[in-house]
């Protein structure tokens, strides 16, 4: 028989394994814990959308829409896509509901896979995972601040360190329109020096030429003109209260006035968060304001910011030495066979009571189960032998010491519920 597996996962699509998974859920769950500390609730919108949805929010001509969307014509006739990103569900789900006739801050996090047809690499993966957070209604530049202090609370919980938040305005639409115009004329003499995505970006979205990764492309942006001198007084006034809140917060950041978004509806304020550990795809979250999307779906004319997340990515910057995880339930051994009935009535009202704990059903000895529970690090183990079943009482072992105790069920539960605390 062959040993070459007959299907595989597809690729850039991998199985999250379960020793990954602990630490995704760990992750997950110091994330829930930040967003209720700042007062959002948790959204869960499809995974399937129409695919107008996306094009409308995110740009006809981003590379999320011309190349990497996962979209197909259901049986209904209606075109829809796998959600590349969180944010346009979001603000879908905001306007369907009517949330903007009965709140004035709408504030949600959700967590939950995404998908983008990419070519897969370290960080980059054609199925990924998101914790995402956006803050809906409102323009003051204090709710951007509030949401960059809690994503480096998270970061801080989670133990990452050496990571850099970095900042960047890209204006309202005018601002924008007049740099889109500078940066242009700048270009129109050097799309010799540019990549040929980047020529073709000149005529269509040009500020995605400044995101661009080619070597190239880099040097030639490199004395592009800078947006933040091409602020209205307004934007300039936000960006420059947000610089003193964080700094006020003790929150530090670096400018980056080169930075975009590679999403179309971002607007104003926008932010990365980065790490060397990363290499080429070094960002773990990123995020910022988007004024007109709300209006653009159809809405009312709110503001709106928030950032996403990588999980994956930030799986990688993660110190595995720092993440405590449940260590793995009891074992219950019955010495022989005729212990396995009580062993198993054991095990099951143990189980009721909270405690999680396993039994082997592989029929090994008595070493041998104490070998599987030493291999598996188990804490402690209960031993079933005749004695035991004739006293009604568990044979408790500590594992990391030897000790053992002979304790009631009733005992046994207290002192495992008490020692799980400490």
């Amino acid at each position: 028989m062959s040993s070459k597996p007959r299907y595989r996962s597809l690729r850039g699509m991998p199985d999250t394994l379960p020793e990954d998974a602990a630490i995704i859920h760990w992750m997950e769950d110091k994330a829930r814990n930040v967003f209720r500390t700042f007062g959002y609730t948790e959204i869960r919108p499809p995974l399937l959308e129409e695919t107008e949805v996306f094009t409308r929010s995110i740009g006809e001509d981003t590379d999320i829409v011309e190349k990497e969307m996962y979209s197909f014509t259901d049986r209904g006739g209606k075109n829809v896509s796998l959600r590349p990103e969180g944010t346009a569900s979001i603000i879908r789900a905001y306007i369907e509901h009517g949330w903007h006739n009965t709140a004035d801050l709408v504030k949600l996090y959700y967590i939950g896979p995404m998908f983008r047809g990419e070519r897969p690499q370290k960080g980059r993966l054609r199925q990924f995972h998101q914790i995402g957070a956006e803050a809906i209604g409102g323009k003051d530049p204090y709710i951007d601040a509030e949401l960059i202090f809690s994503l480096d609370m998270l970061l801080s919980d989670l133990k990452v360190s050496g990571f850099t938040i970095l900042l960047n305005s890209l204006g309202c639409g005018r601002d924008r329109a007049g740099y889109k115009k500078a940066l242009a004329g700048y270009l129109a003499g050097k799309s010799s020096g540019l990549c040929a995505d980047c020529r073709r970006r000149v005529g269509t979205n040009v500020l995605r030429v400044l995101d661009c990764k080619r070597k190239e492309c880099k040097s030639v942006v490199k004395e592009a003109p800078d947006i933040l001198e091409h602020l209205c007084d307004g934007c300039r006034g936000d960006y420059e209260t947000l610089k003193s809140v964080l700094t006020d917060m003790g929150v530090p950041f670096r400018e980056k006035r080169d930075m975009v978004r590679g999403l179309d509806y971002y607007t104003g304020i926008i932010f990365e968060v980065v790490h060397p550990l990363l290499g080429a795809q070094d960002a773990i979250a990123a995020g910022g304001r988007y004024e007109d999307l709300t209006k653009q779906m159809g809405g009312p004319d709110v503001g709106a910011t928030g950032y996403a997340v990588g999980v994956e990515r930030l799986l990688l910057a993660v110190d595995r030495k720092d993440v405590r995880l449940d260590p793995p339930g009891l074992l219950v051994i019955p010495v022989d066979k005729e212990s396995r009935p009580e062993a198993f009535r054991v095990t099951n009202r143990l189980r009721l009571e909270g405690v999680p704990c396993e039994m082997d059903y592989y029929g090994r000895s008595f070493k041998g189960q104490m070998r599987k529970a030493h291999k598996e690090r188990r804490k402690f183990v209960v031993i079933m032998g005749e004695q035991e079943v004739k006293s009604g009482k568990l044979l408790l072992k500590v594992m990391e010491n030897g000790e053992q105790k002979a304790l009631s069920f009733e005992k046994a539960v207290k002192y495992l519920k008490r020692v799980k605390q400490t």
